[in-house]
């Protein structure tokens, strides 16, 4: 009886081992999904915007730009909606806000940019006078766009 006790004792021991290797490989590696999480597209609301990650934000992209809600709104109604961005910049004289998300898709493509017209207000996502508001990746923000 000690030796089969002893056996199942090792065998749980070392499937167990094994099973902890596998979940560190996957944490650790960069870009991969987060299998427990739902990626799935979902309604924008500005108040779980506000309080998710970057998983639940990037959830809320799709109707985030879809629906226009940024369209002419003010730099104020902005961060009333989504909060400070992550980083300002300006690109082709035109401020960028930009916030950190986790697309479904799992590549790099994970700031969501929000531009604004000193007249018309704010946009994501489109063309607005030959400028399209776009994805970037956090190597482009991070050399300065």
């Amino acid at each position: 009886m000690k030796q089969t006790s002893n056996y199942s004792a090792k065998s749980i021991a070392n499937v167990s081992f094994c099973l902890l290797i596998i979940l560190l490989i996957n944490l650790g590696c960069a870009g991969t999904r987060k299998p427990w999480r739902d990626y799935s597209d979902k309604p924008f609301d500005s108040q779980e915007w506000l309080a998710g990650d970057e998983i639940e934000r990037g959830r809320m992209y799709a109707d985030l730009v879809t629906s226009r809600k940024l369209d002419g709104k003010s730099r104020e109604d902005v961060v009333k909606l989504l909060g400070e961005p992550y980083k300002k910049l300006t690109v082709e004289g035109r401020e960028v806000w930009l916030y950190q998300t986790e697309n479904r898709f799992g590549n790099d493509l994970n700031i969501f940019p929000v531009s604004f017209e000193s007249k018309k207000g704010a946009f994501a996502g489109g063309v607005r006078g030959g400028t399209f508001s776009m994805i970037v990746d956090d190597e482009w923000v991070n050399k300065g766009g």
